[in-house]
């Protein structure tokens, strides 16, 4: 079976690859920047139209709150460029053809209306980024053979936001500053497993929906309670932020400093069911609390 991986070298293609290639598949990578089969941006046509046919394509590439040259201004039309555009060529090339598309979306897609969600639940985005990815979803529907993985917050080595600073925080100073009161629980699921779901997805040429998660779903209080076991470090200092105050400056700063989808996050339960996933066969082999001791424990030797 021929693999085309788009966003090859980012955090979750990466891992794809390595799903992909030590099960001996061939594995072509595409990206914008450094090594890769196919070098080029998916926001153009031409070079869309340029990409090879294969059994499987799947599309890792995307932007997102912790992308590295992410804007101060303008991030609607950038998440509308790199999410929006690139899902519309992918969607007009392969559309005539019988390759099975896996898609990459987000559970920040996921209408905000309760505390947890399956993949039955309504998709309408809240912020810029999730707006951008329900809006990128139109066009992979209209793919012959098209699955969508939607995960929560991905975790493990390599993993930005807001795990290298809880970990620096609490490494060096003993404190934890967050937002909000960290109280309520918060779906994570390991890159690896992420990685998995989309193997088992293209094995069973599967269509639909399916949210990739881990068992546990834990609150940022004890997400530094498990960086602090990792460090050994006893007790640090919980510094939470007034959550009303942190929203209304987020909101004069038009969500640079934190977006509309974070702080919900920051504000409520976030709970993914994977009862589909489940069912084809998938299991995570991390926990939440395994993924962020791994990831303390990376970071703490870099």
């Amino acid at each position: 079976m021929r693999i085309l991986i788009l966003g090859a070298n980012g955090f979750l293609g990466a891992a794809c690859c390595t799903q992909f290639s030590s099960a001996g598949y061939q594995v072509l990578r595409s990206d914008k920047i450094g090594p890769a089969d196919f070098l080029g941006d998916l926001s153009d046509l031409n070079f869309v139209g340029s990409l090879p046919d294969a059994d499987v394509v799947v599309n890792c590439a995307a932007v997102q709150y912790v992308t590295k040259n992410l804007p101060i201004f303008s991030r609607e039309s950038f998440f509308f460029l790199n999410n929006v555009v690139s899902a519309k060529n992918l969607s007009s090339r392969f559309k005539k053809t019988r390759t099975h598309v896996i898609h990459v979306g987000s559970s920040m897609m996921y209408k905000v209306s309760q505390n947890s969600y399956d993949e039955s639940n309504e998709m309408v985005g809240s912020g810029f980024y999730s707006r951008s990815k329900v809006e990128a979803q139109h066009y992979i529907e209209r793919l012959p053979l098209a699955a969508t993985v939607v995960p929560c917050i991905i975790g493990g080595p390599g993993r930005g936001g807001l795990f290298p600073k809880l970990v620096k925080s609490i490494s060096k100073f003993g404190v934890a500053i967050f937002p909000g009161s960290g109280d309520h629980p918060l779906s994570m699921v390991h890159v690896s497993d992420v990685a998995s779901l989309i193997f088992k997805i293209a094995e069973r040429s599967e269509t639909g929906f399916f949210n990739a998660a881990a068992s546990d779903a834990l609150s940022i209080s004890q997400w530094v309670d498990e960086i602090a076991v990792a460090l050994g470090k006893e007790g640090p200092l919980r510094v939470k932020l007034p959550i009303t105050a942190v929203e209304i400056a987020s909101k004069i700063l038009n969500y640079t400093f934190l977006a509309q989808e974070q702080l919900q996050m920051l504000s409520m339960p976030h709970v993914i069911r994977t009862p589909r996933s489940l069912s084809i066969g998938w299991k995570p082999n991390y926990t939440s609390a395994e993924t962020i001791r791994g990831l303390t424990a990376f970071l703490s030797v870099r």
